[in-house]
């Protein structure tokens, strides 16, 4: 009988799990204020909101102007054009605004600086719908800053806020089509319908990025500050321009203030900013600058200094003119590849402005290119992307993500595909013993795994992390208890090692087989191998072929018994009814194995006891 196969301890063989890849991210060059990212980001954000307007059916209605008004309009004008006038205002007010823009514009040919007259011209546009909508702002724009009667400049005002709502959108939907192919002659329109609506605040944002995005910085703070005092929509985002644009004036001017407080003299900072000329001084952000000053009292006591007790955009044109040049000297090093220098520049003045979220975005992304402190990069990332005019800010906080879930998650994948390697080449049960220890402490890992996962990739390699360490647990499971069982195996088989010598041997081999059997039968039941790979299987067929074997040299035994049985009792020579006696027992006996041990008999077998039966029957008659 031929003993087990050597590939006990196997199991089947595996991909690894393939590591977490971090999200690239490659620093673009980056200027503070009025770049192109901000310009372009600016453009798409109008042209969005542009596009997605809801249309409004909304035609505005003529109303009367006071009699009283009506009357004293009449003495200035004089009885020659009054009917013109008159029929003019008819004719609007019952709808048939062609005529009455006919009358309108001959009256006003002689009267052109009458108000009413001009207002119901323009009203007569705005119903006739067309490009004299544009006509009707420009001939509304001087009214807006006339002295008039309420009720008329309350009309002028409304119909003026109609028109800025259906062409600005127009507007800057050419702009944005042609900003890109013709900037300077989209630049030139815009700047036009601005003169007529100095109201819309983010389209004076939009020109003056654009010209400042052309170098007329200058003409850029001047339309920002005009749309600053004379926005009514938007008007925050155009005053947060116009601060930012006042910032590269404000800088010289403001350095000597700027080198006391870095040198943590906040008292000696305020003296000096009393130096500065008088319009700066007065300006936004030095008095916010001069308020941070008096809140950081005569110095601060730790490594930072107090917040600033302002919004964000506020405080960081403080930050700003406190460090801007620091962060442009470490822009300019990342960008010649020097991140070790910028890294160091960056950690000397971080401090001082510890809120300022320019320079936290350049911080994290020197430490995701240096591949340090992913904890620190994640903290100045997540300050910076409250800036949305830091186009990066966003795409660094997903890499710095990336970063924190590889630190954490990819030494537990390499610890896996390490540990099985190390049994790719065949294992020893003290072997598999070890395995089990070493895919047992990444499994206790994987709740902190699952919370370090924090995008979806993060957590699909954690999930099949889990599963893998899961599906190798069990078949080192299966590996070591077949390793038990054939052990107990080799044991069963060893005292016959030499061959089955009789049939009592046999009886205890069938039922240590038996019950080997029995054992590898729960042992699979208990793993559920219902499909695929099993690896009791080598085993159980091992087991069933030395059964069968052991059930043929058994039958085998039991014939060469019987027929040495019956060869002793001949030779013996009993008187004849005893050996009648004996023989018939014989030939009954082994008729009984030729019927219940017919599968297990060998050739030479069957006819030794087909033979024996034969003689038998002869002897007997």
């Amino acid at each position: 009988m031929t003993g087990p196969s050597d590939d006990r301890h196997s199991f089947r063989d595996v991909g690894p799990v393939q590591s977490l890849r971090t999200p690239s991210f490659e620093f673009a060059e980056v200027t503070r204020h009025a770049d192109l990212a901000e310009h372009d980001r600016r453009l798409d954000e109008l042209a969005r909101r542009a596009h997605t307007a809801p249309v409004v059916d909304r035609l505005l209605e003529l109303s009367a102007v006071a009699p009283d008004t009506l009357q004293e309009m009449s003495l200035v004008i004089g009885d020659d054009g009054e009917d013109l006038l008159e029929d003019g205002r008819a004719n609007a007010h019952a709808g048939e605004y062609g005529t009455a823009l006919e009358l309108l514009t001959e009256y006003l040919h002689g009267r052109p600086g009458h108000q009413e007259a001009r207002y119901l011209r323009a009203f007569c546009m705005y119903r006739l719908d067309g490009q004299d909508r544009v006509e009707a702002l420009r001939i509304l724009r001087p009214l807006r800053d006339e002295p008039m009667e309420d009720g008329l400049r309350e009309q002028v005002r409304e119909l003026r806020r109609e028109l800025r709502r259906l062409l600005t959108p127009l507007e800057v939907g050419t702009y944005a089509r042609t900003a890109r192919s013709d900037p300077q002659g989209a630049l030139e329109r815009a700047e036009a319908f601005l003169e007529l609506a100095p109201e819309e605040g983010s389209l004076s944002c939009l020109v003056a990025l654009g010209q400042a995005r052309g170098g007329a910085l200058d003409q850029a703070l001047e339309t920002a500050t005009r749309g600053a005092a004379e926005a009514d929509v938007d008007q925050e985002q155009v005053s947060t321009l116009a601060r930012r644009l006042l910032l590269p004036y404000l800088r010289p001017a403001a350095a000597s203030a700027v080198a006391a407080f870095r040198a943590r003299n906040p008292s000696l900072a305020r003296t000096e900013l009393t130096r500065m000329e008088p319009r700066l001084r007065h300006s936004a952000v030095i008095e916010d600058f001069d308020a941070y000053l008096a809140l950081c009292g005569t110095g601060w006591a730790g490594t930072s200094p107090p917040a600033p007790r302002l919004p964000d955009d506020r405080a960081d044109d403080v930050y700003s003119l406190i460090a801007e040049a620091d962060g442009q000297s470490a822009a300019t090093l990342m960008q010649a590849g020097l991140a070790d220098a910028a890294e160091q520049v960056l950690a000397r003045v971080l401090p001082l402005v510890p809120g300022f979220r320019w320079l936290n975005f350049l911080y994290a992304a020197c430490l995701l290119r240096l591949g340090r402190d992913p904890e620190r990069a994640a903290a100045c990332a997540e300050i910076a992307a409250r800036d949305a005019t830091i186009a990066q800010a966003g795409e660094l906080v997903e890499a710095i993500r990336g970063w924190q879930e590889a630190t954490v998650i990819n030494p537990a994948v390499d610890e896996y595909v390490a540990a099985m390697k190390s049994v790719s080449t065949g294992v020893s049960p003290g072997g598999l013993a070890g395995l089990r220890t070493r895919l047992t402490v990444l499994q206790r890992g994987l709740p902190a795994l699952h919370a370090a996962a924090l995008s979806e990739p993060g957590r699909q390699v954690v999930r099949e992390l889990e599963k893998a360490i899961g599906q190798r647990l069990g078949e080192i499971g299966d590996a070591m208890a077949v390793s038990e069982l054939y052990d107990r195996y080799d044991a069963v088989m060893a005292p016959v090692q030499g061959g089955v010598t009789g049939t009592a041997a046999a009886d205890r081999l069938a039922r240590d087989l038996d019950d080997l059997a029995a054992r590898i039968k729960d042992k699979r039941r208990a793993a559920g191998k219902g499909s695929g790979q099993d690896p009791f299987g080598k085993l159980a067929e091992l087991v069933s072929t030395r059964r069968a074997e052991l059930d043929r040299v058994r039958t085998g035994l039991l014939v060469s018994d019987l027929v040495k049985r019956f060869n002793e009792v001949v030779q013996q020579r009993p008187d004849p009814y005893t050996l009648r006696s004996r023989l018939s027992g014989f030939r009954e006996e082994a008729r009984a194995l030729r019927r219940t041990h017919r599968k297990t008999l060998a050739a030479r077998e069957t006819e030794l006891l087909d033979e024996l039966i034969a003689t038998i029957s002869k002897v007997l008659g």
